[in-house]
């Protein structure tokens, strides 16, 4: 099926390939812009949501750094889990995506407090909180990418795609082989502000490779406008507002996680101590 000369079977986008899903059916309401806006907005909370109860779980029990590592740890590998179960079957998100956004806000609101905790054990103040800081910067990206998109300054072309889901591929291979070095006591560096040096030329270096992810992350919204565009002109059924709500939230929450990230850098370089 060919949308607006786009056609799906030679996309790059693994939640484009199930044409038969978004296929418009006879008698049944189709999807929306506002219906899309609206289930992401709802998923959205509920991340902010599942983001307070666990930071509040976490302070109340207080756990320690390790149970907190493995928390975040845990949770954001059911994350995976649920994401490509999710674009496997798309029509099953109207029951993952809500999931979802409860398990990442949990997993991205205890992330924002190790690294604010790190950073107050190293001496380090940030303006308003990281929290705060990343949240303006995921909006200031959302806002940017849209009018971009809107005004047809980037459009997510076959071309762009390839190259983009290239890159998301590299950046995954590198994130998952950290991770795996990470558990045989192997810390790669740059790739975490963790493992990153707070001082000299490993500082922006790791300061350049977060900001190069940042850009991919928000290169993701350009296709996730143009699938929901897509499938919305091609009067795909209303159930699919949620995995397209569901989609625009993983990148958020990635846009999110790198700003957090950022924000730290940041302060770091910038030598705001307490």
């Amino acid at each position: 099926m060919a949308i607006r000369g786009f056609n799906l079977n030679e996309s790059s986008n693994p939640a484009l390939k199930h044409k038969e899903v978004f296929a418009p059916i006879s008698g049944v309401e189709t999807a929306s812009i506002n219906g899309v806006v609206n289930k992401t907005a709802l998923l959205t909370a509920m991340a902010l949501i599942g983001g307070v109860v666990g930071v509040s779980i976490a302070q109340r029990i207080a756990l320690s750094q390790g149970m907190l590592i493995g928390w975040s740890l845990g949770t954001a590998v059911v994350t995976l889990i649920l994401y490509f179960s999710a674009v496997r079957n798309p029509m099953r998100a109207v029951v993952l995506a809500p999931i979802y956004a409860v398990i990442q806000g949990s997993f991205l609101g205890v992330i924002t407090m190790l690294i604010d905790r790190w950073l107050a054990s190293s001496g380090y103040a940030v303006a308003g909180g990281v929290a705060l800081q990343a949240f303006v910067i995921t909006m200031a990206i959302l806002l940017s990418m849209l009018t971009l998109y809107y005004f047809r300054i980037l459009q997510a072309t076959p071309m762009f795609q390839r190259v983009v889901f290239t890159m998301v591929l590299g950046i995954f291979i590198a994130y998952a082989a950290s991770f795996v070095l990470w558990i045989f006591g192997v810390y790669v560096p740059f790739i975490s502000v963790f493992t990153t040096p707070t001082e000299g030329p490993g500082m922006w270096i790791g300061l350049a490779i977060n900001v190069f992810v940042l850009l991919v992350a928000s290169l993701m919204l350009i296709i996730d406008f143009k699938m929901i565009e897509d499938h919305v002109k091609a009067g795909s059924p209303k159930r699919i507002e949620w995995f397209l709500g569901f989609c625009l939230l993983v990148t958020l929450a990635w846009i999110y996680y790198e700003a957090v990230q950022l924000s730290a850098r940041v302060a770091i370089l910038a030598g705001g101590r307490e």
